[in-house]
């Protein structure tokens, strides 16, 4: 099977790494890392083991790269308009889709280029960082749980299939039938502590965890999180909280995605989110007034400066 990590950044290229180094056939479209990547090779530092591809298929569109049976969608949801560009090079007859994405929205956007029950929703629960081109410092975790975009016998059974491909390169995955059951799981993460990293200008989690008052209202947001989703007919599982303040307590100096982007002055994820889940909570009249106060915090440093 043909795979093609599409927006291979820190993420798309430790998965991709992690699949290479098992066997399967990837290669890697990319940006500004492509020509490195070339030349030098993809690293991957990790305590669960390094990698080293010294031969990488890196190209710089997709056109270089040609038809895929299985993509892997893992570019910031802010460049999905390029998808329109992107995809008709890459989609064959059979083509599959993984949006390995944050947040809500970009499996509906990719359903505009290629039939949706082709789809299929992906969640990361990592930390990594690329600090050079072509070089990953994997920090903690990499599990990854699928569903398909449209709900179904197939789609699940499909699901379960890229759940056994990502587990043969030694990653912990399970499969679901809804998206919406796994996607609240990660929202719980980001929401607050990517947000909360974001609106105090681009702090890392252990600058977070030094304002006793700031990791209170993390754990406040979280519940609402949570409770919007329990409201929408997907409750998480039962000790989400309470585990993932444990583990971020040990996440150090890991800065997440959007504050990192903020300070790179990049575009900001708000709309996948934090903007399209918060919609889907106002659908059901969840109280989240601590998440709808995150959100003024977040668009107000978005502003312009005047």
């Amino acid at each position: 099977m043909k795979i093609v990590i599409l927006g291979a950044g820190a993420l798309g290229c430790y998965y991709g790494a992690k699949l290479a180094a098992a066997g399967e056939d990837v290669s890697f479209i990319m940006r500004s890392a492509c020509e490195p990547v070339r030349r030098n090779g993809l690293f991957i530092r990790s305590g669960d083991g390094d990698i080293v591809l010294k031969d990488v298929r890196a190209y710089a569109s997709a056109r270089e790269a040609g038809k895929a049976d299985l993509i892997a969608l893992t570019w910031k949801s802010t460049a999905n308009t390029a998808l329109a560009g992107a995809l008709p090079a890459l989609i064959g007859e059979n083509t599959r889709l993984i949006t390995l994405q944050n947040g809500m929205g970009n499996a509906e956007t990719a359903a505009r280029y290629m039939p949706p029950e082709r789809i299929f929703i992906g969640l990361c629960f990592i930390c990594a960082m690329m600090p050079e081109p072509g070089k990953i410092i994997h920090l903690e975790g990499g599990d990854m749980q699928f569903a398909p975009f449209v709900p179904s016998t197939k789609g699940t059974q499909e699901a379960e299939e890229f759940a056994r491909l990502f587990r043969r390169a030694g990653l912990r995955t399970r499969a679901f039938g809804q998206p919406e059951q796994i996607q609240w799981c990660k929202l719980a993460w980001n929401i607050p502590f990517n947000g909360l990293c974001l609106a105090h200008g681009g702090i890392s989690i252990e600058q977070l965890f030094s304002l006793p008052d700031q990791v209170e209202r993390a754990e406040r947001i979280m519940r609402e999180v949570c409770l919007a989703a329990e409201m929408r007919g997907f409750p998480p599982p039962r000790e989400i909280v309470r585990k993932q303040m444990e583990r971020t307590a040990r996440m150090g100096a890991f800065i997440p995605s959007s504050a990192v982007d903020y300070l790179k002055k990049r575009p900001i994820e708000y709309d996948a989110i934090w903007g399209a889940p918060l919609e889907k909570a106002h659908e059901v009249n969840a109280p989240v007034p601590h998440w709808e106060q995150l959100c003024r915090d977040i668009r107000a440093r978005m502003a312009p400066e005047p």
